[in-house]
């Protein structure tokens, strides 16, 4: 079945292949907890930025505060993250990543680069590239659009 495009359902239609690309890579990982993808989402920006507060975490993706801590409880009650508190700001929690956390991190990658090999199997890898470089191009749109 074609999919109809035009500028129209553009974002729609993004919006399904990110739902659809996490469901194949969370389905791929097997996990035991049910964990959002938001909250895959910052536990791979956790492992990438050790010790990064909540509060600049949530600025980066772009989610306000309650969210967040909806999510990041999510990945400690799962034991994936914990927090310390900052030395110099008491108010202050640092999140960081647990073993636990790193293997589910490590088996996210995984799934991902399975996923993408796939897909430059079928289109090939330039057409790959152009597609990630147009979608991060539109990252940066967002990030300069109020």
């Amino acid at each position: 079945m074609a999919v109809k495009v035009t500028e129209q359902n553009l974002i729609l239609n993004m919006g399904t292949a990110f739902r659809g690309s996490m469901d194949i890579i969370k389905a791929d990982m097997q996990l035991e907890e049910k964990i959002s993808t938001l909250a895959l989402s910052i536990l791979i920006h956790i492992d990438e930025n050790p010790d990064i507060s909540q509060g600049q975490l949530g600025k980066m993706l772009k989610r306000d505060p309650m969210t967040m801590s909806q999510a990041v409880r999510a990945l400690q009650q799962a034991e994936l993250v914990d927090s310390i508190q900052d030395k110099e700001d008491r108010r202050i929690k640092r999140l960081r990543i647990t073993k636990k956390g790193k293997q589910v991190a490590e088996n996210l990658r995984n799934s991902e680069k399975k996923l993408i090999d796939a897909l430059i199997k079928k289109w090939g890898k330039q057409k790959v590239l152009d597609l990630a470089k147009s979608i991060a191009e539109y990252n940066e749109f967002l990030r300069e659009h109020k």
